[in-house]
């Protein structure tokens, strides 16, 4: 039998009394523990056991949940200080600890039924669920994996050790393939190591994933820097003016223009949008934020808006409304009443 029918047959025997369905499910738990699908099996039980349980022992269980988080959190923020005052050998002895503590539970491995990810915010589960089509379940971790590993990668790469802080950051990102901190360190270590052509297409693969316009802005100065290496200067500094529509607060791009200007001797002049657009045809990457992006945003955000859901309202419309800034989303956004 496949997984759904064996649950289906689980569930079929299910009375709606709390009391005797909890030690039934335990029973069943029991009974496919050595079966193929077992870990999908006892997974989706407990999850039926949890559903069952009074709403006392479920806020106990949330407890214990939330504390651990918090457990965890409260480490990770000793790692983050002692990078911040360098003491590099402390943080990297307390990571290597944290991770090592997280790995042993093996608790969260993905499963035929279900995928287990360390998104930090709603947008990137959704981001995630467009550019992956999968029928899994996408669960939540409470333990910040993704996190765990960006800060480990960071610390290797500080410590000039590439090729470790490369697989630190590969592990980051498979617990959040949409963070944008652990995907532009784990582009930066091909930086470092020459291997130019791989960190370009890797910014431009970034654009797809990115929701921020500081993160847009980066992709483009990414994309720059590898045209100012293959002294392509006129795309380079199309890119990098493309780059300051996103982030005009950023100082490296005027410092990398200054320096076009002075290897180039010459003047590119302002680009037209069809002169930018050539470009990113010619070398296959996107101009301006992907529509993916603010196609969903915006609907989701009108979505929540008609549900009443003013919170999520003005976190996804917020989004949309920081990639176009358009006039009508940032009315709509302030008519959202303050409370739900």
């Amino acid at each position: 039998m496949s997984f759904d029918e064996i649950m289906q047959q689980i569930t079929s025997g299910l009375s709606s009394n709390s009391e005797k369905d909890i030690p039934y499910l335990r029973e069943q738990m029991e009974k496919y523990k050595s079966h193929e699908m077992s870990k999908e099996i006892i997974r989706a039980c407990g999850r039926l056991v949890y559903e069952l349980l009074p709403a006392d022992k479920k806020d106990v269980l949330i407890k214990v949940i939330k504390n651990d988080e918090y457990a965890y959190e409260t480490a990770l923020d000793e790692v983050r200080f002692n990078i911040y005052k360098k003491d590099y050998v402390k943080a990297l002895s307390m990571i290597e600890s944290i991770i090592k503590k997280a790995e042993s539970l093996d608790a969260f491995q993905n499963d035929a039924v279900s995928e287990y990810y360390t998104f930090d915010e709603p947008f990137e589960e959704v981001i995630f669920k467009i550019r992956n089509e999968s029928d899994k379940e996408v669960r939540r971790t409470p333990i910040p994996f993704s996190t765990m590993y960006l800060l480990y990668g960071n610390l290797l790469f500080e410590l000039k050790r590439y090729d470790e802080a490369q697989e630190a950051l590969r592990k980051s990102l498979k617990w959040n393939p949409i963070s944008a901190d652990a995907r532009f360190e784990y582009i930066e270590t091909y930086k470092v190591a020459g291997d130019f052509e791989t960190f370009f297409s890797l910014s431009k693969q970034a654009l797809t994933y990115v929701f921020r316009p500081a993160d847009i802005a980066r992709c483009y100065r990414n994309i720059g820097f590898y045209f100012v290496e293959k002294k392509l200067y006129r795309e380079a500094t199309f890119c990098y003016l493309l780059s300051a529509d996103f982030d005009r607060e950023s100082k490296q791009v005027q410092s990398e223009l200054y320096f076009i200007s002075h290897n180039s001797k010459q003047d590119f002049g302002d680009p037209s949008l069809e002169d930018i657009e050539a470009i990113g045809k010619e070398f296959d990457f996107c101009i301006g934020p992907n529509d993916d992006v603010i196609g969903a945003s915006y609907g989701i955000g009108k979505q929540c808006l008609e549900a009443k859901n003013y919170p999520l309202a003005k976190y996804f419309l917020g989004i949309t409304y920081n990639l176009v800034q358009d006039v009508e989303i940032k009315d709509i956004i302030d008519s959202i009443p303050s409370e739900a």
